[in-house]
């Protein structure tokens, strides 16, 4: 029989503002924002502009209660431990009126032994949240200075506090400052022996054989005879240990070797496979059980000196992977209320737009393991940072065993995921320092000493002692382990570039700033129609309202958001339009960064933009929206992050034409190339064989643009290239000459059919004149078109699948779906 006993508290619970009378019902897990809303105490905080009119919460305390009777077994045991697995943020715990906890940091669980404290009846638990800003505001007047927190909109507290750095606001976020109980809470009765702990460390790999060791402890309350079973049965593992516990903490390491695994692969380069251990501790009486879930994989980060500078790429099982996707932000700004099945979609929607990376960003949570273990199952490589981003932190002696603590947990929690692929200490801290003016504003031992401190000896002593299979690379972006003496460079480890958008450059400025690994740029644009309509009466609905701009964030706002539209396109007709543009904008702009970083393969090796995902519905740079629709952007790449691209590139007075290819060889290919006006007639064409080269970027046509009569049609006409493998399509690319906006298009003409065939939706679309980015939307649901904003000849006949959403399946099956396809010349005026 199984010895620990469980109880969850997470039923029964109440909440009240401090000094009110009225108690009010109260969700764990969950936070004040919601338990207020569910009690229709306020309003939606994302509605209109309530945002504002909620700020009044956080200034306020508030107590969380529970009366609840333990069970009558579980008192029994030797020892009972109250655990909170997540308190959000400065909390005193009371049981039965008596302090127990004093809590500071919302990243780790917090426990008491109240084997002494529990009644056998009715208990009371009390949990008093203090206001996370008044918490800090006297530290704040004792110092000479404001650390810098150029995000933070609520009083610049956010520095001194473990906790959420993007719940004080962010370019893209509102300013929710939570309080309450996050995570789930637990008595648990431990019985004669408990397993704490227990981790798989690979120490070797090969295509025959893998070496891990098992590192188990064990909490023991007897000396006991125990038996310990470690068993897989595909691998057929079966392993029997005779073990002697002792009163106290056991630790044991036992080695285990596996023939012939099947090796776990990222997206797009081979399978994710998974194998479930079981691990059972046995006495004569009782037992416990564990299973782990693992995947055997090499991971390095190739850091290699060249004449170039150093190299920066992930290798996994030896083979390079160029890093294709995205920055993760928490998907809401109430994490308690994400759930597996929308981490299911978002990272799905990830990985059917051709990602095998994302970067889970400083400014937020470390993530659910619902994240994870998803990421591990879809093959999703996660880059990791720490809890830190865009400002100095303090180097106290409580600060730091406050974050070690919280390091500790989060390193043994995510290390034996197979996704994981780096630490990072932080987000552009060590950049803002020397770039932003902050080191001619601030005392310079907030870097020397502080800084230094956190993030160069705490951390990495930290990550080398638990994960050092994994690299800890001190600052996103970084140029290497030191401690930086200048801002970000060019040549050597990871590089964000922001001079398109927040310099306000032209998108052929990406090309001119590639580095070893583009770890952050971006482009703004508007979320999906249908999102706005969710926080907007019809009368708000132009971009100058006060609700639209409300739910724009960043520094330079939809006045920049206009700029770029206005750069590249003819003015949009009317509101609905330019939000379509917008994101055409977008998709355009990254379009030009990712080609530009996947051009220069195998001198840069990644490409992650900002941002894959929302937290709240707004103007963002994000492609999957709020409500995980996705936006142009996120059609544009799924194209540019296909594991084989065709890139066009006009280099003086030439066209050249690479492809960049992130996989296997192929040989005996054809490359066909024609250039096309808008009348549809093909003014030239070329057609030649050629070779695939693997894991490279290789130019595969060049020819004068006078030998191609481009000259006197870049406004009405486009190049059509194409590369079949025995007349499968393996890449295409429609390119033009010019900006959209002087473009000469004619009027679109085209025919459109929807049909079910075997239960799946489809459109098809015949082209009666040129299309140019052809804008298919359903009205009425938030699914997925297998191709969107992509051009179309006169005569050409396109197949689109439409699949549908879960919620269109889940409500009804017979709903009729409505589309609507509109091309970019009917957004114009």
């Amino acid at each position: 029989m199984k010895q620990d006993i469980i109880q969850n508290l997470i039923e029964g619970w109440e909440f009240k503002e401090k000094n009110a009378e009225t108690w009010l019902q109260a969700s764990v897990p969950g936070s004040v924002h919601l338990d207020l809303f569910d009690n229709n105490q306020i309003p939606d905080p994302f509605y209109r502009t309530n945002e504002k009119d909620l700020k009044w919460i956080h200034n306020k305390s508030w107590i969380y209660k529970l009366l609840f009777k333990p069970g009558k077994k579980l008192l029994d045991k030797n020892k009972v431990e109250l655990k909170f697995f997540g308190l959000d943020t400065y909390a005193t715990v009371l049981l039965n009126g008596e302090s127990i906890l004093e809590a500071n940091n919302m990243f780790h669980p917090w426990s008491v032994d109240v084997s002494d404290l529990l009644r056998s009846d009715e208990n009371e638990l009390q949990i008093i949240f203090r206001s996370p800003i008044k918490e800090i505001l006297p530290i704040l007047k004792e110092m000479d200075y404001v650390l810098p927190a150029d995000n933070d909109q609520i009083k610049k507290t956010s520095p001194h506090t473990r906790k959420a750095p993007y719940h004080y606001g962010w370019d893209w976020g509102p300013s929710f400052a939570t309080s309450g109980i996050w995570q789930p809470v637990q008595l648990i009765g431990r019985g004669d022996f408990s397993i704490n702990k227990s981790y798989f460390k690979q120490e070797s790999l090969s295509n025959h054989l893998a070496v891990i060791d098992l590192h188990l402890e064990i909490e023991s309350f007897v000396d006991v005879s125990t038996e310990l079973l470690i068993t897989q049965d595909e691998l057929k593992i079966e392993k029997k240990i005779k073990t002697d516990l002792v009163r106290g903490i056991n630790n044991f390491i036992y080695k285990i070797k596996v023939e012939d695994p099947v090796l776990w692969w990222p997206a797009g380069h081979g399978e994710q496979k998974l194998y479930n251990f079981e691990i059972i501790i046995k006495s004569k009486s009782l037992q416990e059980r564990v299973i782990k879930k693992i995947g055997f994989r090499d991971i390095l980060v190739k850091r290699d000196e060249d004449d170039k500078g150093e190299s920066f790429y992930f290798t996994v099982n030896g083979k390079p992977i160029f890093a294709k996707g995205a920055n993760w932000i928490p998907a809401d700004s109430f994490t308690t209320r994400i759930e597996r099945e929308k981490y299911l979609e978002l990272l799905t929607s990830a990985v059917d737009a051709n990602m095998n990376m994302l970067r889970v960003w400083g400014g937020g949570i470390y993530e659910s393991d619902h994240f994870y273990e998803i990421c591990d199952e879809l093959g999703i490589l996660v880059w990791q940072d720490f809890m830190f981003a865009c400002t100095m932190y303090p180097g106290d002696e409580a600060f730091l065993e406050s974050v070690e603590k919280e390091a500790i947990y989060q390193v043994e929690r995510i290390r034996e995921h197979p996704c994981l692929a780096i630490w990072c200490g932080n987000n552009e801290i060590a950049w803002a320092w020397h770039d932003w003016d902050w080191k001619d504003k601030y005392p310079e031992k907030i870097y020397t000493v502080d800084y230094q401190k956190l993030f160069h000896e705490l951390l990495p002593s930290i990550c080398e002692r638990l994960d050092p299979a994994t690299l800890y690379w001190p600052s996103s972006p970084g140029g290497s382990k030191e401690l930086p003496q200048k801002g970000q460079k060019y040549g050597s480890g990871d590089n964000h570039f922001w001079e398109v958008w927040h310099g306000g450059k032209e998108f052929s400025e990406y090309s001119k700033n590639v580095g070893r690994f583009m770890s952050e740029y971006g482009m703004q644009s508007f979320p999906d129609l249908k999102t706005i309509d969710l926080f907007t009466s019809e009368d708000d609905r132009y971009i100058d309202s006060d609700v639209v701009k409300s739910h724009q964030k960043a520094s330079l706002g939809n006045g920049n958001v206009i700029k770029y539209v206005d750069m590249y396109f003819n003015k949009s007709k009317d509101f609905s339009a330019f939000v379509l543009l917008t994101q055409i904008m977008a998709g355009e702009a990254i379009r030009v960064a990712v080609e530009s970083h996947r051009k220069q393969m195998p001198y840069c090796m990644g490409s992650l933009y900002w941002q894959l995902n929302d937290c709240w519905p707004v103007a963002s740079w994000s492609s999957l929206d709020y409500y995980g629709s996705w936006k142009a952007l996120h059609y544009y790449a799924r194209e540019f992050f296909k594991p084989a691209i065709i890139i066009v590139s006009e280099e003086g007075e030439n066209i050249s034409i690479y492809i960049s290819n992130d996989n296997k060889e192929l040989d005996d290919l054809v490359l066909s190339i024609s250039l096309i006006d808008f009348s549809s007639e093909v003014l030239k064409e070329y057609e030649t064989k050629i070779k695939l080269l693997p894991t490279g970027s290789n130019k595969i046509f060049e020819k004068p643009k006078q030998s191609l009569r481009i000259s006197g049609n870049e406004n009405t006409s486009l190049l059509r290239c194409s590369v079949l493998y025995k007349n499968n399509f393996i890449a295409q690319r429609d390119y033009i000459f010019s900006k959209p906006k002087n473009l000469v298009l004619p009027k679109p003409e085209f025919e459109y059919h929807y049909k079910k065939i075997d239960g799946g939706h489809y459109l098809f679309i015949e082209a009666k004149s040129f299309l140019f980015k052809l804008i298919i939307q359903c009205l009425n649901d938030r699914g997925v078109f297998s191709q969107n904003y992509f051009e179309m000849i006169k005569g050409q006949i396109t197949k689109i699948q439409y699949i549908p959403s879960k919620k269109y399946f889940n409500e009804s099956l017979e709903k009729k779906l409505k589309f609507d396809i509109k091309t970019l010349y009917d957004l114009n005026i």
